[in-house]
């Protein structure tokens, strides 16, 4: 039963490893393109975001832990992609020559 047990959660670990090759894989094409500089960056925060989720979901073990754990732990997370969002809209009005 244990040994069972243990592979579904290699095999859980080899997705999500698996998932985050092929994010990376797509930053780095899309860092890469010819994409206006503004949605690229915002698309490459979204990437992280999406990466840093699955990273504390299963490599930290949220995913398994209680509720109120998760929300310590993904209040920071909150947070800064508010304040990123904030800046990159900040970044985007201001004249690109002060830059």
């Amino acid at each position: 039963m244990e040994q069972t047990a243990h592979n579904s959660h290699t095999k859980t670990y080899l997705k999500i490893f698996g998932a985050l090759a092929v994010l990376t894989v797509i930053e780095v094409v899309l860092s890469q393109s010819g994409l206006p500089h503004t949605p690229m960056v915002v698309l490459l925060i979204a990437f992280a975001l999406v990466k840093a989720g699955l990273v504390a979901l299963y490599f930290m073990h949220l995913h398994y832990d209680a509720k109120f754990l998760s929300i310590i732990a993904y209040a920071p997370l909150i947070v800064a992609s508010i304040l990123i969002f904030m800046l990159s809209l900040e970044w985007a009005f201001q004249p690109h020559w002060l830059f």
